[in-house]
């Protein structure tokens, strides 16, 4: 396995109107398995042939092709009325899978989570929650939610993200251990005073959580990463990645 990008790594051009499409073109070359572009980034009148073009793009690469929702999955009472419509998207365009945030699910009804499993069950496109920056994104509310999905025999798949856990005040490794088995979707980052940095060899979290981690979960770095070192910090975690696959 080789480490996957999330477009969030070229942060600095996207918000300089870049397309991710421009973006992605640039790693042609890298020793990648996969990329997820982020739905907040693509303009409307644009979007859908871009995101043609990018699964072109994906096809070509041999890249697999995930997606990343800005929008919460539970909202309350219901599910998120637009899961249909994005998962239509996702068969249109060879998408894997897609990430939504959690949401407020504490009153989801039976009926409207059984509703959520046969939209499931009736693609072939994962669909993951990922742990929030907020009050659903606690370790204690992540635990309970799980657990709860797990019971509910829920399809759903879980996209841990190690760096929202420091805006909660928890130690990243500590969340690992807790909710490990339900990882499916791992985004790798480094957060150090509120704010993302660049990853070193010489850190012990992270490393230690990809040797723990299911070898086939795939790895995607998501934090903003100047061009310059980008290669470089592509390198350093497939280095990891082959250092665990060696004493499987």
């Amino acid at each position: 396995m080789k480490v996957s990008i999330n477009t969030a790594v070229f942060l600095d051009e996207l918000q300089a109107q870049v397309s991710q499409l421009a973006c992605l073109q640039q790693l042609t070359n890298a020793a990648i398995d996969a990329i997820e572009v982020r739905g907040e980034f693509f303009q409307s009148a644009t979007k859908t042939a871009e995101l043609q073009k990018i699964d072109q793009l994906c096809q070509q690469q041999n890249w697999q092709f995930y997606y990343s929702v800005p929008e919460e999955l539970f909202q309350g009472t219901h599910i998120n009325p637009q899961l249909a419509a994005y998962l239509k998207m996702a068969q249109q365009n060879h998408i894997k899978s897609l990430k939504f945030s959690l949401g407020d699910c504490q009153q989801i009804s039976p009926a409207a989570l059984a509703d959520l499993q046969q939209q499931l069950k009736a693609t072939a496109v994962q669909v993951t929650i990922e742990n929030q920056p907020n009050e659903y994104g606690t370790l204690s509310n992540i635990e309970t939610r799980l657990a709860w999905l797990k019971t509910a025999q829920s399809s759903l798949g879980y996209t841990f993200d190690a760096g929202n856990w420091c805006w909660v005040d928890t130690v990243p490794l500590q969340a690992f251990t807790k909710v490990q088995a339900a990882i499916t979707v791992f985004h790798l980052k480094a957060i150090k005073n509120q704010d993302t940095v660049l990853l070193k060899k010489s850190a012990a979290d992270w490393p230690q959580m990809l040797a723990q981690l299911q070898p086939t979960v795939p790895v995607f770095l998501e934090y903003a990463i100047p061009k310059a070192q980008l290669a470089e910090q592509i390198e350093l975690v497939n280095q990891s990645l082959q250092q665990r696959q060696a004493t499987l």
